[in-house]
């Protein structure tokens, strides 16, 4: 399966975690301002995309060589723009970088933008405390015991049912401002996650090295 690594604007990542991730990449975007990060990483990207209003003139200089395309299009934002960049090259299985931490507002919107680009592709949010990823149906989890994990309804989710966590809900609903379920644990294996509808994201914090995408 080919892979794409996204880098966005927001809190950058570890360097070594995210050129660990880079390694066995196949294209890598940067979304505007994320071209500021791989500079100082010393990355060189394929493709910038995004309105171009983050990123420093030092950067496209340093970039000069790399592809650059300006996207004025207010209706998405620079990670929209990234991630249908890399869906429409055929690149089924994402890493994004950068797209949580800085701003609420920013990331609540790449929040959203993982939840409508799921289903397009297997697209997995990373950060230094760990990775988020979409459950649309059914999900099988295989963490290990002890692993945190928080189910985060972007929208009203029904019909919940859980397995081998620690408080498991049987066809309950969550909502936010209404009922979330923040840091439950995984208790046994293998553990699993169903719902009947609504947009389920499940943050899982980094256990050691365990994550739900590995290089």
């Amino acid at each position: 399966m080919k892979r794409a690594i996204i880098l966005a604007n927001g809190k950058p990542p570890g360097k070594q975690l995210f050129k660990k991730f880079l390694a066995v990449s196949d294209w890598f975007i940067c979304a505007d301002g994320g071209a500021n990060t791989a500079a100082r990483f010393k990355c060189t990207p394929n493709l910038i995309i995004g309105d171009l209003d983050s990123i420093k003139q030092e950067t496209l200089s340093i970039f000069s060589h790399v592809h650059v395309k300006k996207l004025k299009d207010q209706n998405s934002t620079d990670l929209e723009k990234a991630l249908t960049a890399a869906i429409g090259a055929a690149y089924k299985e994402i890493f994004v970088f950068g797209a949580t931490g800085g701003r609420l507002d920013h990331a609540i919107g790449n929040l959203s933008a993982l939840a409508k680009f799921s289903r397009k592709a297997h697209i997995t949010f990373i950060d230094d405390l760990g990775t988020y990823v979409t459950v649309h149906r059914s999900w099988e989890i295989k963490l290990p015991m002890g692993t945190l994990i928080s189910l985060l309804p972007l929208s009203r989710c029904t019909g919940i049912a859980t397995q081998g966590l620690k408080w498991n809900l049987n066809n309950e609903s969550l909502e936010l401002g209404i009922r979330e379920s923040t840091s439950n644990m995984i208790v046994s294996f293998p553990a699993s996650i169903k719902l009947k509808s609504g947009t389920l994201i499940i943050f899982i914090a980094t256990n050691n090295e365990n994550r739900t995408s590995h290089p």
